[in-house]
């Protein structure tokens, strides 16, 4: 049997498992095909990357974003991995036809869903054996799927035609239902759930409500002003974000914006700057932050309210990945819960899906989210029954998640009500627990951020790392 410890401290330096990180890698090695729930910070990715460098055959990484499986990539080859790849729609034909190709010769590839669903992909993943497929921020399976991504919903046939030995659902925010969903999408009535608390205790839960926009705007900037380190700030309207980043700009406090608008490469070019503490802030939309994996961020701010306390999880959960104290708050405007309620009915109804579907190449550069969501269940071969079913059910799940991000407003402690909707143990409130941000909370923080670049010294082993072997 292999040693656990000795095979952490051979492929990751590290001495001792997180939390929750062992029993995982257990039953992953042992044939269990396993969900499991971890918070964010939890180091999920060793969960899959250690048993995957023990056990034979191809791992796939099926993620959500290019930029996860970028960010993915380059972690393995830090380690020393060679053989690793990634089929995205990054790649030129050629280039996509000579991955496949070669698929034989690696250990970890890395893929979207749409990606996975295109029959070339899984003829040839066919002809291979897999050994572990992993299925990262496994929650979109329940959020993104019915929503804008219905590829998500196919990954049970995938899996039925890869037919991998081990499979392995990873996220940091899933109750009951989602985990549910999880489940039923990927097929696996008997697979072994390990399910952690969602709580982090080094984050404190601010929610304030304010009169006017203007005064929000303004309680933000003190804010950001006050908190040392880096931070970010999420908006639901992409102009927002970018005017209160030039606005912070003219305050002499670096940032930057990020969302669905900018070019690939300009998103790749504000998250590296972040990452490398070149900027203080960003202010994202949602395109931000899955996968982001920067241990310092001292502020997590909300200018909105979000659409669910799923979502607001995995936001706040960027904060204080180094197990120091950070600092989370929602600044509610007057209009926001009002706003956020519109937004939760907000799918397409059954005389648009019937339109669509009688007449699909018209609609095809229609520039309407609604519309862009029916032709994707469309391309994915989706029937008019099945989509009427899908977004029904789902309309319901996001007002019951609109109603439970309402509750958590009015909760005397919002950290129970988080903990509670995750099915999460209770903790006794405290003082650097919930509610309105506070000079005591504000002192609890660390003030002084950490250094901005690495050394020539830990650069020259990275590299010695990637290019020599093992």
């Amino acid at each position: 049997m292999t040693d656990l410890n000795q095979a952490l401290k051979q492929y990751f330096g590290f001495e001792t498992f997180k939390p929750g990180q062992e029993a995982i890698v257990q039953a992953v090695l042992a044939g269990q095909d396993t969900l499991a729930v971890l918070p964010t910070g939890s180091g999920k990715t060793l969960c899959y990357q250690l048993p995957g460098l023990l056990m034979p055959g191809l791992v796939v990484v099926v993620e959500p974003l290019l930029a996860l499986m970028e960010d993915q990539v380059a972690r393995l080859q830090v380690l020393g991995e060679k053989q690793v790849a990634a089929l995205s729609s990054r790649l030129a034909p050629a280039d996509f036809a000579a991955v496949l190709r070669t698929l034989d010769q690696e250990k970890f590839l890395f893929i979207s869903p749409e990606t996975l669903a295109r029959p070339d992909v899984q003829g040839r993943l066919r002809q291979l054996p897999v050994g572990l497929l992993v299925v990262d921020e496994a929650h979109c399976i329940s959020q993104w799927g019915p929503d804008f991504r219905p590829a998500y919903l196919k990954l049970g046939q995938a899996r039925a035609v890869l037919r991998p030995r081990v499979t392995l659902a990873l996220t940091a925010t899933a109750p009951k239902r989602v985990q549910a969903d999880i489940l039923t999408g990927l097929q696996l009535p008997h697979a072994t759930c390990l399910i952690g608390s969602v709580d982090r205790p080094n984050l404190f839960l601010g929610v304030e409500q304010l009169p006017s926009d203007q005064v929000r705007a303004a309680r933000a900037l003190a804010l950001v002003q006050a908190v040392a380190g880096p931070q970010i700030i999420y908006f639901d309207r992409k102009r927002a974000a970018e005017e209160f980043s030039a606005a912070l700009n003219a305050h002499d406090i670096k940032a930057a914006y990020y969302h669905a608008g900018l070019t690939a490469p300009q998103r790749d070019l504000v998250q590296r700057q972040f990452m490398a503490d070149q900027l203080q802030v960003i202010c994202a939309t949602s395109a931000f932050g899955m996968g982001i994996d920067k241990p310092d961020v001292r502020l997590v701010l909300y200018l909105h309210l979000p659409e669910s306390l799923e979502a607001y999880s995995q936001g706040i959960g960027r904060a204080g990945r180094d197990g120091q104290k950070a600092l989370t708050m929602l600044l509610l405007g007057p209009n926001d819960v009002a706003r956020a309620g519109q937004f939760a009915a907000s799918l397409p109804d059954e005389n648009l899906i019937q339109t669509i579907f009688k007449h699909p190449s018209a609609y095809q550069d229609f520039d309407d989210p609604q519309v862009a969501l029916v032709e994707a269940y469309i391309q994915a071969g989706f029937s008019q029954a099945a989509v009427l079913t899908q977004l029904s059910g789902r309309r319901e799940d996001k007002q019951a998640s609109f109603t439970a991000m309402a509750n958590l407003l009015q909760a005397p402690c919002k950290r129970a009500a988080l903990m509670a909707y995750f099915d999460s143990p209770a903790q006794p409130h405290s003082e650097f627990c919930c509610g309105e941000e506070t000079p005591a909370v504000l002192a609890q923080l660390p003030q002084t951020p950490r250094p901005a670049q690495m050394s020539r010294a830990s650069w020259s082993v990275i590299f010695k790392r990637i290019f020599n072997s093992k």
